[in-house]
């Protein structure tokens, strides 16, 4: 039984830190570029040219109007589906 309790918690949000907006504000720079979907925290990749460059202009900030505002629903989920892998944290607020 004690063999199963850490993989209950395996994909559960309860291992994904809390990030503050202050914290995520200093990752501006396409060198460590975070963004924020819906209190989720993302890191870019260096590698990848076509996220970088979409979200250029919103390093380090919360990118959830911006993304409603230009994106149809199938767009979101297929964005959300690409970030999928480099959630790094949430923001609580």
């Amino acid at each position: 039984m004690n063999s199963c309790v850490p993989f209950l918690f395996q994909e559960s949000d309860y291992h994904i830190p809390v990030l503050s907006m202050k914290e995520c504000a200093k990752h501006n720079h396409r060198n460590n570029a975070w963004i924020i979907i819906q209190k989720q925290v993302y890191s870019l990749q260096k590698d990848d040219e076509e996220l970088l460059t979409f979200f250029k202009d919103y390093y380090g900030q919360d990118v959830s109007f911006y993304v409603k505002k230009i994106m149809n629903n199938k767009e979101i989920i297929l964005l959300l589906e690409k970030l999928k892998s480099r959630k790094i944290g949430k923001i609580l607020h």
